[in-house]
């Protein structure tokens, strides 16, 4: 029932309504509809995302040369992104595909190649740099267009200008463009995204990618996406070889400056992409930093066959004397008669590489680099151990083994017989016995002396104890490992020769490394065709930049390095030379790559430390300081006794964790008290030099009983998290 008071609620509301429309208009009308909303949104903000995704749809060029771009923005799952403002485009780059004619560089008359030309070029400080540029949206406040469901519009205000070039916009050649985003995100995220659209303005169709000679995967197997090295150049915006290409073109030069000095150090460098690289991936392969770990000259270490890459092999095509020039630069790079000493260049005659380089000529690239080079020549060797017979008291180990030139056998003849330097042989092979998961003895190299030709053309070495630790590499039933350490005789040319020791001294003749693998076999021959080591890490993922060039040898595997670099060995009393330690040290390479970055080389979970097993042997970390004497120049010297022990899973710690870098007595004490074995070591000799060291003497490791519970704590995911934000100065 209603109340009273309810029913003069309800008048009161309908007197309401009726005034209301009463003063619509005097004849009683509603009045005039309002003008619609606008729609809201559609999607997610680009401050509550974490990632973008750009997609260009279509692009448009007018009769006076302005670009409109026309493309969408969404989210990783494909969500929509609004709110995209014009500073957040970082760089639109535009051109197409032409020929060197066009720019007056062709070398062999007749045969320009075809090579990307910018729409987009400047000039500055008085010819210093003539090459390519692009548009940057915070030079414009009204170019993008935000339609708030997604998708943009963005017209620049910037016209096609070749600037001193008398190429212009082609209709009907393969157009493209590159649209380079850096944006604000979710909690202050840096996003950045790398889009390109290919298409022929004449039939507005779309095109695939033209000339794409090395895939972004190629560079991004060691310039890897999110991790420390990857591609990030002028502002963190480019970070695809794609991207490069828009830019550093072939006619790109610039001048080079010292840059405490102001002095002139290299005129007209090639600016473009090839010149670029070539040059950063050669010349800092020999620099102090080391950080390129191959040599340029390994042309296929980015130019790798592709089938899904129709111009995958145009690095053989010997048409470009700049490639050349990139690397052959210097004295040290060209024979001596290609060198103007007098002018410090190459001499003008020869200038033109590829009138003579060339596949009908005296060796072209392919041929300079693989097919005719005796280093390249020696990677496609290979040595493959056949067998062993362990003698019944384990007195001497005969290994069996064959040196492969694809299906041919090579001599014993043509492997380098010459001592070595530092004591032994310069062919060896080497053996050790495989126990716990760690080699059981340290470096044994089994020189050219012990081997003898067989009727086969298969090689034998006897490998006898004293000589060698045979007893003890065989002990507890161990797996036996082999592995190679042999150079091959060539005569240049590619071409194998039978070794003559006068002409390698001489250099008339090259042995280089041939490439090793690890074999395993049981005590009673039979092969054992798996590792039987814990792969902490892949040797693919190291070959992804080494490729065959890594330091003393070529290897195809980690158990090659780590039958030398194992738990037993030390560097000579001062610190660590077992495998983990050596590789983290050499990868902490300034802003390039820092050993924090665990999964680059240990993939999905290899750095854990549950993988250590519990019973691993313990790892040699250095000498105890027995006394003092002096080196060769009569400074002051420690001398050296007996071995010092850190427990395994504190050794992957320490490896990298050495006083004052994250390691204190503090956290010497935590180790040992979660079951580990860690000691400081520090003697100051007369000099006051300091000589400092870990770990404990064998029986004092022997008597703690070490039982390590690291990994409790310390999972995989706690020490990905526990890195991930290290300084570079660490």
């Amino acid at each position: 029932m209603t109340t009273t008071k309810q029913n003069w609620k309800l008048l009161a509301s309908a007197a309401m309504v009726s005034l209301a429309l009463s003063g619509c208009g005097s004849d009683g009308s509603d009045g005039s509809n309002g003008e619609d909303g606008k729609p809201g949104p559609v999607g997610v903000a680009i401050g509550e995302v974490t990632e973008l995704s750009a997609k260009v749809t279509s692009a448009t060029v007018d009769a006076d040369g302005f670009l409109t771009v026309n493309f969408s923005l969404s989210n990783p799952n494909g969500v929509a992104v609004y709110g995209l403002t014009n500073t957040d485009i970082g760089a639109v780059s535009f051109g197409r595909m032409g020929t060197e004619d066009e720019v007056g560089s062709t070398d062999i008359e007749g045969q320009p190649r075809d090579i990307w030309l910018s729409y987009f070029n400047k000039e500055k400080n008085e010819g210093q740099f003539t090459g390519s540029s692009y548009f940057q949206g915070k030079d414009c406040e009204d170019c993008l267009t935000d339609n708030g469901d997604g998708t943009y519009t963005l017209v620049l205000n910037k016209a096609i200008d070749t600037v001193g070039y008398d190429y212009g916009f082609d209709a009907s050649a393969t157009n493209g463009l590159y649209l380079g985003l850096k944006a604000a995100g979710k909690a202050g995220a840096t996003m950045v995204d790398n889009s390109f659209f290919y298409w022929q303005p004449e039939s507005e169709l779309a095109v695939e990618r033209p000339k794409e000679i090395i895939a972004d995967a190629t560079c991004q197997s060691c310039h890897r996406p999110g991790h420390d090295g990857a591609l990030s150049m002028h502002g963190s915006k480019h970070v695809t070889l794609e991207s490069c290409t828009f830019c550093h073109t072939d006619y790109n030069i610039y001048d080079k400056f010292d840059r405490e000095t102001g002095e002139l150090t290299v005129a007209n460098f090639d600016g473009s992409i090839k010149g670029l690289a070539h040059d950063i991936h050669s010349h800092s392969y020999y620099a102090d930093d080391g950080i390129y770990p191959q040599k340029a000259s390994n042309c296929l270490t980015c130019h790798q066959p592709d089938e899904a890459l129709e111009l995958a092999d145009a690095w053989k095509a010997d048409l470009d004397t700049a490639t050349c020039m990139n690397c052959h630069n210097s004295p040290y790079a060209v024979p001596s008669w290609h060198w103007d000493s007098d002018n410090n260049q190459i001499a003008e005659s020869k200038q033109n590489c590829v009138s003579c380089h060339n596949p009908e000529g005296y060796r072209g690239g392919e041929a300079g680099h693989y097919s005719q080079n005796d280093n390249a020549r020696a990677t496609e060797l290979s040595v493959v151990f056949n067998g062993v017979t362990v003698a019944a008291d384990k007195s001497s180990i005969t290994a069996t083994f064959t040196v492969m030139d694809g299906d041919v056998k090579v001599p014993l003849t043509q492997i380098d017989p010459r001592p070595y330097k530092y004591g032994g042989f310069n062919s060896a092979i080497v053996v050790n016995g495989l126990h716990n998961d760690d080699f059981l003895v340290n470096y044994q190299k089994v020189g050219f002396d012990t081997m003898t030709q067989q009727a086969d053309g298969s090689i034998q070495a006897v490998i006898n104890d004293g000589a060698f630790k045979v007893a003890e590499l065989l002990a507890d039933d161990a797996t036996i490992a082999l592995s190679s350490q042999l150079h091959v005789c060539f005569e240049g040319k590619g071409v194998r020769a039978d070794c003559v020791e006068a002409d390698l001294d001489s250099g008339k003749q090259q042995a280089p490394y041939l490439v090793s693998d690890t074999y395993f076999f049981k005590q009673d021959g039979t092969a054992v065709t798996e590792s039987p080591r814990v792969q902490h890490a892949e040797m693919g993922d190291c070959q992804a930049c080494h490729t065959t060039s890594i330091t003393h040898r070529y290897t195809n595997d980690l158990d090659g390095c780590a039958s030398c670099h194992n738990g037993t060995r030390d560097k000579k009393g001062q610190g660590s030379s077992n495998l983990a330690y050596i590789v983290h040290s050499k990868h902490y390479l300034g802003g390039f790559f820092k050993k924090t970055d665990c999964q680059t080389c240990h993939g999905a979970d290899g750095f854990a430390l549950s993988g250590i097993a519990a019973d691993a042997a313990p790892v040699a970390f250095g000498k105890v300081v027995t006394g003092e004497g002096t080196d060769y120049n009569g400074n002051p010297a420690a001398e050296f006794g007996e071995q010092t022990f850190v427990s395994p899973q504190a050794a992957a710690c320490v490896s990298c964790h050495v006083k004052p870098y994250g390691l204190d007595d503090a956290g010497i004490a935590h180790i040992n008290q979660m079951g580990g074995a860690v000691k400081y070591n520090s003697t100051t000799l007369s000099d006051g030099t300091v000589v400092t060291g870990y770990g404990y003497t064998q029986a004092e490791y022997d008597a703690i009983g070490v039982k390590e519970t690291c990994s409790t704590c310390h999972t995989g995911e706690q020490l990905l998290d526990a890195h991930s934000n290290w300084s570079s100065g660490y």
